[in-house]
């Protein structure tokens, strides 16, 4: 698998990956081409950090409660400063493009206005920063046994509670992390 493609997958991190920054992380790759990847880990909501505080920060008035409510994510480790809307729909924005069928990320203002009023996406999250991996990294990452790739669905990345997301990706694939062994991907 780690000569495919990987846009439109999840990252499941190994339970060994010794990176802290990716412990228990579940990303989802945005971009995977020849010069690297772009990924946003959708499991770590940033308890502090309230959507509609945000947009209000940035003198984006908010009228739909639930925003005010929405939990922001932290996307990444990379350029925590900068926001990425992933939303369902189509690359409607100033600063979008697709990622999928019905997934897309904006980085865009404009969009952010009509979320702050309820409108223009059915799903989204707010992810600060984002991972990247240079060109091949991702592989030799891949081939090191560091993570697991799984399938993106639109249930797991919108619908499905934050503390599940993980587990319930590597289920998707078969994967029992108390019976998985630590010399996963050697031979």
């Amino acid at each position: 698998m780690s000569k495919a493609n990987l846009t439109h997958h999840f990252l499941i991190a190994a339970p060994e990956l010794s990176d802290p920054r990716f412990e228990q992380a579940l990303i989802y790759i945005c971009r995977h081409d020849k010069y690297g990847a772009l990924g946003l880990i959708v499991n770590r909501p940033l308890e502090q950090s309230r959507v509609g505080k945000l947009l209000e920060d940035l003198n984006i008035e908010v009228t739909d409660s639930q925003v005010m409510e929405d939990l922001a994510l932290e996307g990444g480790p990379m350029y925590p400063e900068v926001g990425f809307v992933l939303h369902t729909g189509q690359p409607e924005w100033a600063s979008s493009f697709a990622i999928s069928e019905n997934v897309c990320i904006t980085t865009s203002q404009d969009i952010l206005k009509l979320i702050a009023a309820g409108q223009g996406v059915g799903h989204y999250q707010l992810c600060l920063g984002h991972a990247s991996w240079g060109k091949k990294q991702l592989e030799q990452e891949l081939d090191n046994g560091d993570w697991l790739v799984c399938p993106a669905d639109l249930n797991l990345l919108f619908d499905t509670p934050f503390e599940e997301r993980w587990q319930m990706a590597a289920d998707k694939i078969g994967v029992n992390f108390d019976y998985l062994s630590s010399d996963i991907g050697h031979a």
